[in-house]
């Protein structure tokens, strides 16, 4: 079954990229803008799935996979594993399995509620700059966390909702 799975997969990817004349890794994907407009939101856990050079962003949902696809994709590319809520538009006929991202909320990462926003860094003291503005500092950080300010990122913390557990990229800056 695994191995009939994996086939199928590689057989959807492959189908959407001829229809769609999508490209590249990650999600990291264009889809024509006359794709239809019945907008759904679903919520899943994100995968990758196929090889390089056809990999798919994938949300598997309880009803079953959807491909994303679209710039914000390849933020949810990086965040594999996670769980996600996605609002977003059906590709079109061509590809009625796939869906353009129009927007998402990370609902959970190993179990835990992350913050999404901006990495910042003033004087060597790390903080979140969520998307309405809420500034939250966070304590823990390494090196190479601060390093990464500028980046739009996902943080889990203890119940202190400061120290950090776990972090990701979601977008470097200028990407």
């Amino acid at each position: 079954m695994k191995q009939r799975t994996s086939m199928l997969c590689v057989a959807e990817v492959v189908s959407v990229i001829a229809a769609l004349g999508v490209v590249g890794c990650g999600g990291n994907s264009s889809v024509p803008e006359s794709g239809g407009q019945d907008e759904r939101v679903v919520e899943g856990t994100i995968r990758q799935t196929g090889g390089t050079p056809n990999v798919s962003t994938r949300l598997e949902t309880k009803d079953g996979p959807i491909i994303l696809v679209g710039p914000l994709a390849a933020e949810l590319a990086r965040a594999a594993g996670a769980v996600a809520e996605v609002r977003g538009t059906s590709a079109g006929e061509a590809a009625p399995d796939a869906m353009r991202v129009e927007a998402y909320e990370l609902v959970s990462v190993d179990g835990l509620s992350p913050l999404v926003g901006m990495l910042e860094l003033e004087d060597e003291d790390l903080a979140l700059r969520k998307e309405n503005g809420q500034r939250v500092e966070l304590t823990g950080g390494s090196a190479r966390m601060r390093e990464a300010a500028g980046s739009k990122v996902w943080v889990t913390t203890r119940d202190d909702g400061r120290s950090i557990v776990r972090w990701g990229i979601l977008k470097a800056p200028g990407s």
